[in-house]
């Protein structure tokens, strides 16, 4: 039911944003004295429409996204060579319109990070702090000698404070990341170097390093080892078997471990003492691993808000972070440094952008940003059918003094399209793959 409401969702998200896209086309257009036959709210058959001084505005069938028709654009269409036309316009104008609507999802998604700076982000405290919480067996931080408890205070020159940072580097899938980190009073450099993936979604893709996730219980299930050891709620495990714990992803590894009939010594902290006892794990033939039968706590949060002043900066840089992201990952992808099995299109947008919606105001402002930036810096590149494409034909047209000829447009844009409709199975294909690993995370 969750991922059927988040594909809902979804499109109800990849529609706004496209509308918004739209709207930017439709603005310029009038503001420029285009003649617009039609703006509609949606697609496939219209269920309503009226037309205001010469526009026909629709509602679709289909709630998502929208459309402008303008006198004169298409290169396929009988041109009467009207002053409202599009084609008839100086080439300024037009340039004015093609670049309006990744103009506006720009501006939208700077206005939605400054929402969500303003109204606050909720953050769990134990992600304020860049320490390792736990290190996978055999991983490849595992193999460069980091620890749980170690504090990274850099990453590839740049530091970082929180483990947010820390994730939002490695996101950027660099070949390898030179780590600097504190243990024990003493600063450390190491070098991890990923292994190339072609997975559609990465396995680990931090490398093996986990966060400072607490080792703090939430819940004690009935008839559980834990219950009949005497173990209670909000108890935090400090220890296991005389090794410290640094993190719930360490306690679960202790009892996964766990072989025979022993019994394991926790000394948990319970209302500022500390307590030993012992705990036998049982075999859960489910979950095929030892357990002791108890939930973890994400422990406590804080929501961070921001001035209006100061969100708009804040703003600016997380804009400004999304922007470098994409031409990171496209000079990568160039460069077959990431695979590219791990593009993405509408059947992986949609699921993720509902569950988005699902978690909160600032996560779902944040991913629309991130997904409207992405909408505005694409639609500008020069690939012939996007709106820095036309551009590109507009600049030529520019510097010959006259357009290209109706036959040259027609096989440029029908290569993009076949160019395009390539490119959209390709992604979709990636999406299909990853459709059980979207439900997965996403929910059932």
């Amino acid at each position: 039911m969750t991922s059927i409401l988040s594909i809902l969702l979804g499109l109800v998200v990849l529609g706004i944003l496209v509308f918004i896209h739209e709207l930017g086309h439709f603005f310029a257009a009038k503001a420029c004295g285009i003649r617009v036959l039609a703006f509609s709210l949606g697609f496939g058959t219209s269920l309503y429409k009226k037309t205001v001084n010469g526009t026909e505005y629709r509602i679709g069938t289909i709630p998502f996204g929208g459309y402008v028709k303008m006198a004169g654009e298409s290169p396929e269409e009988e041109r009467k060579g009207s002053p409202d036309e599009f084609s008839s316009k100086p080439i300024w104008q037009r340039m004015t319109v093609a670049v309006a609507g990744p103009f506006f999802n720009y501006c939208s998604a700077f206005l939605m990070l400054w929402v969500m700076f303003i109204a606050g982000i909720e953050r769990p405290l134990y992600l304020e702090r860049p320490v390792i919480g736990a290190v996978r067996d055999g991983s490849i931080a595992d193999s460069v000698g980091l620890q749980a408890g170690d504090s990274i205070v850099a990453v590839n020159d740049h530091p970082v404070a929180e483990w947010e940072s820390i994730e939002t580097v490695f996101a950027q899938q660099e070949r390898a990341y030179m780590l600097a980190f504190v243990r024990d009073g003493k600063k450390q450099i190491v070098t991890m170097v990923m292994k190339p993936s072609q997975e559609a979604l990465p396995n680990d893709p931090t490398g093996g390093l986990l966060p400072p996730l607490p080792a703090v219980v939430a819940e004690v299930l009935p008839a559980s080892a834990a219950e009949k050891a005497g173990v209670k709620k909000d108890d935090k495990v400090c220890s296991i078997d005389g090794k410290p714990v640094h993190s719930w992803f360490e306690l679960l590894s202790a009892v996964e471990k766990h072989r025979g009939d022993s019994v394991l010594s926790f000394v948990v902290l319970r209302e500022g003492r500390e307590l030993a006892i012992g705990i036998k794990p049982q075999y859960d033939p489910d979950a095929k691993r030892p357990i002791i039968g108890v939930r973890v706590s994400e422990g406590k949060g804080r929501i961070v808000r921001y001035a209006p002043g100061r969100a708009v900066s804040k703003a600016i840089d997380k804009g400004w972070e999304f922007t470098t992201m994409i031409f990171d990952v496209l000079g990568k992808l160039i460069a077959r440094k990431v695979s590219a099995n791990q593009l993405s299109g509408p059947l992986g947008i949609i699921p993720a952008s509902g569950f988005m919606m699902l978690q909160g105001l600032a996560p779902i402002l944040n991913f629309m940003a991130l997904i409207g930036i992405n909408l505005a810096v694409l639609n500008m590149l020069p690939l012939i059918i996007t709106d820095g494409g036309q551009i590109v034909f507009m600049v030529i047209e520019a510097i010959r003094r006259k357009p290209l000829s109706l036959k040259t447009q027609l096989i440029f844009n029908r290569i993009a399209i076949a160019f395009f409709l390539a490119l959209f199975l390709f992604v979709s294909f990636n999406d299909v793959k990853r459709l059980p690993e979207y439900f997965r995370l996403f929910g059932k």
